[in-house]
């Protein structure tokens, strides 16, 4: 028991600084959540048999798991935007670096660990794995560049959430350069009436994409076809700079900021299926209410970060052990949910035989939910958070060199773990790197 309670800790993010804004880790909590409820209980559904009408109707109002991917979206620009927007920027050659070796690794060892092991046995209840025809190692080559939407007009045939991570390496190319133009607007007003007319113009765009373009057009599968995100989290970044929100005073008002912009989080993913389902006959409608729905969404993401960051209860529940844990995970637990959802779901079928549509659900909410976070921080624990630390190549090489002398050669416990944390902050706070 006190090894469990003692988890988050020994497991925490390192900064150099010791300095670290747990609620940022929360909010992730709050965009991973709604992606493992979505894929579990979509899980449920392919092993029950045919549903009730009953039935049928609830699993049709479930929110769906984007709107979650909005918030990493958020996230990911507000992150990337605070050391330019602070004062410190990165030079060019570590901002891509720190990417590289932070986040590589860990997609290239699950994207390869997902082709071995279904070269050797196809998914049955897998939709997706079948919808592109090519042979699996060109798609593996895809997902490791990360074109396998733009080249095969469908998501990730390995691991399909991983469409969502082809558009963050998109944004992070061009991010350096964006945020520089958005710089170099001196009135921090007129970057707030441009940036807001920015985002207004991404919405638009990237709804006449996504409800103009089939879903094989190379645009459906680009940061452009939902780009307003990033570009809400550099804009609410800016304000943060000189506000520091997290510095201020927590009062519980901004509570009702939290609470009310979730529950509006997840209605968004409840009426993002419908809106197509119900304009399919007239693409006008589609693309006027698809963009209500996303502006709705991105208002309800800044009374989410309000919440997180100025809110009583906000500040402490997302800024608590294992919330942040979970989250500061995310990205490990992202990679390696849908493959760990799958497999337990094919033992469930086989062993519990559900049968109804909510039996199978509970069942997969209850048992794939807790599976997915336990598997996903054992690898962030084996892998993704050893990548953490900036100098972990250089550490590798020397273990190595270690095993084959027969002599050991350990880490120091404090080594900084995410030079993403060290951004030009008050003491006191600092942020976590954009592992989304």
């Amino acid at each position: 028991m006190i090894v469990f309670r003692d988890l988050p800790r020994r497991l925490g993010r390192v900064t150099s600084g010791g300095a670290y804004v747990a609620q940022i880790d929360g909010l992730r909590f709050l965009a991973i959540l709604p992606v493992l409820f979505f894929h579990a209980g979509l899980r449920g559904a392919r092993i029950s048999p045919d549903p009730e009408v009953n039935e049928a109707l609830i699993s049709a109002w479930l929110p769906m798991g984007g709107l979650g991917v909005s918030l990493f979206f958020f996230i990911s620009g507000y992150i990337i935007a605070y050391p330019f927007l602070s004062g410190r920027p990165p030079r060019l050659a570590d901002f891509y670096k720190r990417r590289l070796l932070r986040l590589e690794p860990p997609y290239i060892i699950v994207m390869l660990g997902c082709f071995v092991i279904l070269s050797h046995y196809p998914p049955v209840r897998a939709p997706n794995f079948y919808f592109t025809e090519a042979p699996l190692w060109q798609s593996l080559m895809a997902s490791l560049t990360y074109t396998h939407g733009i080249i095969f007009g469908q998501n990730p045939r390995l691991n399909p959430p991983a469409w969502s991570l082809e558009r963050e390496i998109q944004f992070y190319l061009l991010a350096p350069f964006l945020i520089y133009v958005y710089q170099r607007i001196g009135n921090w007003r007129a970057r707030v009436w441009w940036g807001g007319a920015v985002c207004l113009t991404l919405v638009v765009l990237g709804e006449v994409i996504r409800s103009g373009l089939g879903l094989q057009h190379p645009l459906q599968h680009t940061v452009l076809a939902e780009s307003y995100g990033f570009c809400l989290g550099i804009l609410v970044c800016d304000h943060s700079v000189r506000t520091q929100p997290f510095q201020q005073v927590a009062r519980r008002s901004y509570d009702l900021c939290l609470l009310l912009g979730y529950i509006g989080l997840l209605i968004t993913g409840v009426f993002e299926p419908k809106i197509q389902l119900l304009g399919s006959s007239n693409p006008v409608f589609d693309i006027a209410a698809g963009i209500s729905n996303s502006l709705a969404r991105a208002a309800c993401i800044v009374l989410v970060f309000a919440g997180a960051a100025r809110g009583l209860a906000g500040r402490a529940i997302l800024g608590s052990p294992w919330i942040t844990l979970i989250g500061g995970a995310c990205y490990s637990i992202y990679l390696v949910h849908l493959p760990v959802m799958h497999a337990s779901a094919e033992i469930i079928v086989h062993v519990m035989r559900p049968d109804s549509l909510v039996v199978s659900a509970i069942l997969c909410w209850a048992v794939l939910i807790p599976a997915s976070i336990a598997a996903g921080l054992v690898f962030y624990a084996c892998i993704e958070r050893p990548c953490m630390r900036p100098d972990w190549p250089g550490d590798f090489i020397r273990a190595i060199k270690a095993w084959r002398s027969g002599s050991t050669s350990p880490v120091p416990a404090n080594a900084p773990c995410d030079a993403d944390s060290m951004v030009a902050v008050p003491p006191g706070s600092s942020f976590p790197g954009p592992a989304a």
